[in-house]
């Protein structure tokens, strides 16, 4: 199983989309909300993170860990192609 968070920001239509596709997949994911007021410190590490990857910090950022707490694969903005490819698969035997 693979643990999905899609970090967002208020009236993003990108974050919006992304949920929706994942809703109707019936993927269970946490939601977490990275411009409130009191998460300076994790907006600041997904700009840095955006700034490694060589990519503009278009929200959401979506994080994609196996069993293990092992990165499989984390993007920025609505990429229905790593949606499908990374946070769809239900089994890691499937991800071969």
């Amino acid at each position: 199983m693979r643990i999905v968070t899609v970090y967002t920001t208020e009236n993003c239509q990108q974050c919006r989309s992304t949920k929706r596709v994942l809703d109707k997949a019936g993927v269970e994911y946490e939601t977490i909300q990275a411009d409130a007021a009191d998460k300076v410190q994790l907006a600041d590490a997904i700009r840095e993170r955006a700034a490694e990857l060589g990519v503009s910090a278009t929200m959401p950022y979506v994080t994609v860990y196996d069993i293990h707490n092992t990165l499989i694969a984390d993007w920025f903005g609505f990429q229905p192609g790593m949606i499908t490819d990374h946070a769809l698969v239900r089994d890691e035997q499937d991800a071969a």
